[in-house]
């Protein structure tokens, strides 16, 4: 057991290796229940990418007990919120409803989950609403480059994979391909039940009964995962993707980083808090207010198991793109050369406080922070000890990462524009 703050979080093994994690919390009247699975679409191949995705939208017209479309939906019937998404290597089912409505939420997502009926006739539908999908990502330029710029960072494996998968596929994937999929990678040690909010002492032990009633008779294990990905990058590369339509062009510029374990994540995120989030940050004030090159920009950082990217993205005139380049990688190199300011750092970490602040009083945020902990194996941090971390952070910490991370040669730009692909894009990169 844990304590964050008056929150306890509750860990409990099943025997065949499901985990559950119960968060209560005081002062709220929901709960959000979740069922996550430890894959997505790195764990495909070429031949069925795009699976995981397709996959989690079957589960939703039907399951054993829930046949149809309109009885999965109970949940929006009865008030709650209900939804799922696929990722590089989760999938979750989750929702949230009243306190009162706990066992109903935590049973369509055991249903969703574990109990899907994968009937081939909805899965001809389903398909080409996927396609659909698909193609509204394709005239989307932000969610373009970012794809974009992701594939370029792993090319040829399967972390560079898309989530929403290749049409080929898709288009040969049927119920039975779907179904051993599922019974494949959809296996007890790979799947973390989570509730969090208003659970009284009584209903923990109910939620931990029903936990073992649904998922205590599992069976299975998965293949062992091997894909190691290294970064081996030796000069910087660049992406462009052509749409004779952009009306801007969209740019993603990043480096890469740490994996997701690295202690190296707690100074990181302050960092990137100060350089590229919301109004007061380095990027905001030089490239928008000062140079007026951009409408929208903003840095992020993403982790794996075992490497991982920070990437910042831009929105400027086509006219603009040389310049706004040009000056982001101004940016780069001062922080790099001259380091971040104690009253920088005391500035983020106060904000930093404050998000985490709001969003905890959440059961939704609770549920993630918690249950993905425990989904990639970490160590739990109760959100107190996360806090402390952040804390602890000083510039001279932030200062001596910033040039093991800031290299010219892990340098990375994908762009969607009108324009083809312009050499003269590549002698831009110089950190």
């Amino acid at each position: 057991m844990g304590r964050s703050g008056g929150v306890q979080y509750i860990r409990k093994e099943l025997p065949n290796g499901v985990r559950l994690i119960l968060v209560p919390m005081d002062g709220v009247n929901s709960v959000a229940t979740s069922v996550m699975v430890h894959v997505g679409s790195r764990f495909e191949t070429k031949a069925n990418n795009g699976i995981s995705h397709f996959l989690e939208h079957m589960v939703f017209k039907g399951t054993n007990t829930y046949p149809t479309t309109d009885d999965v939906n109970v949940i929006e019937r009865a008030g709650g919120i209900q939804n799922a998404y696929t990722d590089i290597d989760v999938t979750n089912y989750h929702n949230k409803v009243l306190s009162t409505d706990w066992e109903l939420a935590l049973e369509i997502n055991k249903e969703l989950a574990l109990a899907p009926r994968l009937e081939q006739n909805h899965v001809d539908r389903e398909r080409d609403v996927i396609l659909e999908e698909m193609k509204r990502y394709e005239d989307e330029p932000a969610a373009k480059v970012s794809e974009t710029f992701h594939s370029l960072m792993y090319p040829g494996t399967k972390l560079g994979m898309r989530t929403i998968g290749e049409e080929a596929p898709l288009r040969a994937t049927a119920a039975a391909e779907l179904r051993a999929y599922h019974d494949t990678w959809y296996t007890p040690e790979r799947i973390v039940v989570v509730v969090a909010g208003k659970i009284a002492t009584g209903g923990m032990r109910q939620v931990t009964r029903k936990t073992e009633e649904w998922f205590g008779g599992l069976e299975g294990k998965s293949p062992e995962y091997t894909e190691k990905v290294k970064d081996l990058q030796e000069k910087p590369r660049v992406a462009v993707v052509t749409k004779p339509d952009a009306q801007q062009a969209h740019l993603t510029l990043g480096l890469r980083l740490f994996p997701r374990a690295s202690e190296h994540r707690f100074a990181w995120s302050v960092f990137n808090l100060l350089m590229g989030v919301s109004f007061t940050s380095r990027l905001f004030r030089e490239i928008r207010e000062k140079r007026g090159l951009c409408y929208h920009i903003s840095s992020s950082a993403d982790t794996w198991d075992d490497v991982g990217y920070w990437s910042i993205y831009a929105g400027v005139a086509t006219e603009k793109v040389t310049e706004a380049i040009r000056a982001i990688i101004a940016e780069l190199a001062k922080v790099r050369d001259h380091g971040v300011t104690e009253e920088e750092v005391a500035v983020s970490k106060k904000r930093l406080k404050t998000i985490l602040a709001f969003k905890s009083e959440d059961p939704e945020f609770l549920n993630s922070f918690y249950g993905k902990q425990e989904l990639y194996h970490e160590p739990i941090l109760t959100l107190d000890e996360y806090l402390g971390k952040i804390n602890g952070i000083t510039a001279e910490d932030i200062n001596k990462l910033l040039p093991v991370y800031l290299r010219q040669e892990h340098l990375n730009l994908a762009l969607v524009w009108q324009k083809p692909e312009d050499r003269r894009l590549s002698a831009l990169l110089r950190l």
